[in-house]
């Protein structure tokens, strides 16, 4: 609570230690990398719940046992980039199979259809608008993200470095931004003040 209480004035502190044009940047390269992380979750916590909600609604319809629990595990599993819809898919199938054969194939038709309209419009359209990635960079940073988890963690790790692999390549794609501009002068930012003594 202190902490997010003194949060901005040790920020404002911090790019004090700067020169005006220098802080500016920063500070610019923080709001922009905030800004795409936060769209990030936003975008990916949207399309997760609706993937829950649907399978939660198509389970329910069957009959099919607990099925607002695992409209919530497809949610859960689903903010997985990419590939989470199928992670989350083949049990939740394979359960509504259990029930009852129509239920499966149902669930399976319509896991397949979302997944298409959400790896190819509502994800991409996404990631887009907030994070700004190119899906075939969306693509490259989950495989890398959780390549490194998986070796430092195994599967958990693998897991978690998936999720955060797109936020992380937004970050760094804004500090590239930011590098390849230069040390530009901001003259319009900032104003320089001279006081001249009496």
């Amino acid at each position: 609570y202190f902490a997010m209480l003194e949060a901005p004035r040790l920020w404002r502190s911090f790019l004090g230690l700067f020169n005006p044009p220098t802080a500016l940047r920063l500070n610019r390269v923080i709001d922009e990398t905030v800004r795409a992380v936060t769209g990030y979750m936003l975008g990916n916590a949207m399309t997760s719940i609706i993937a829950g909600i649907v399978v939660g609604v198509t389970l329910t319809v069957f009959g099919v046992p607990f099925a607002i629990l695992l409209g919530v595990f497809v949610a859960l599993v689903d903010l997985l980039p990419l590939v989470g819809g199928l992670i989350a898919g083949v049990p939740v199938v394979i359960i509504a199979a259990i029930h009852s054969v129509p239920a499966g194939i149902i669930t399976l038709v319509v896991f397949l259809i979302y997944q298409q309209i959400e790896n190819h419009f509502l994800n991409p359209v996404i990631m887009s608008k907030t994070v700004r990635l190119n899906p075939f960079w969306v693509l490259l940073a989950v495989l890398i993200g959780a390549t490194l988890g998986g070796r430092v963690a195994g599967a958990l790790g693998a897991f978690v470095g998936a999720l955060t692999g797109i936020p992380l390549g937004g970050a760094i794609q804004v500090v590239l931004r930011e590098v390849r501009r230069g040390p530009e002068v901001l003259e319009d930012a900032v104003t320089v003040v001279v006081v001249v003594p009496d």
